[in-house]
């Protein structure tokens, strides 16, 4: 009876170890700009990676192409004053590819275009573009 009580608390102390080691680990270029907000994004949408600052001990590496048109005040106004809301036309759009750090095949690769209708925050902008592509990229973890 002993022996079985110790087995199940060994493994219930070292499951936790177990399911981290097994966690794949993603490298994001600290130089790119989008790669802070694709981090958080990742936390905030509970995507199961860890994020490691050397690539020689990655799983994954993200790649990002980054589009921005920064809106008009003018066409804001004007659609304002025509349909009622704020629309500065404004937009972000962003092409992530994951690639197989050890194979360099794609495994993954996803575009998301965030239009901003009622502000001029491109930080919030980003943000959006980030977490659809953290969720996506989730969805199609495996």
């Amino acid at each position: 009876m002993h022996v079985r009580s110790l087995v199940v608390t060994v493994l219930l102390l070292t499951l936790p170890t177990l399911l981290l080691a097994q966690q794949r680990k993603i490298y994001l270029d600290p130089d790119d700009e989008f790669s802070s907000y694709f981090s958080a994004a990742l936390q905030k949408k509970k995507v199961p990676v860890t994020i490691t600052t050397d690539p020689a001990q990655a799983d994954f590496t993200a790649q990002f192409q980054v589009k921005d048109k920064n809106g008009s005040v003018v066409k804001g106004l004007l659609a304002s004053l025509g349909a009622g809301n704020y629309d500065n036309r404004s937009f972000s759009t962003v092409v992530m590819t994951i690639v197989n750090a050890k194979t360099k095949d794609v495994t993954f690769s996803y575009t998301c275009k965030k239009t901003s209708q009622y502000m001029d925050d491109s930080s919030g902008l980003a943000s959006s573009v980030a977490e659809c592509l953290a969720k996506h990229w989730k969805d199609n973890l495996h």
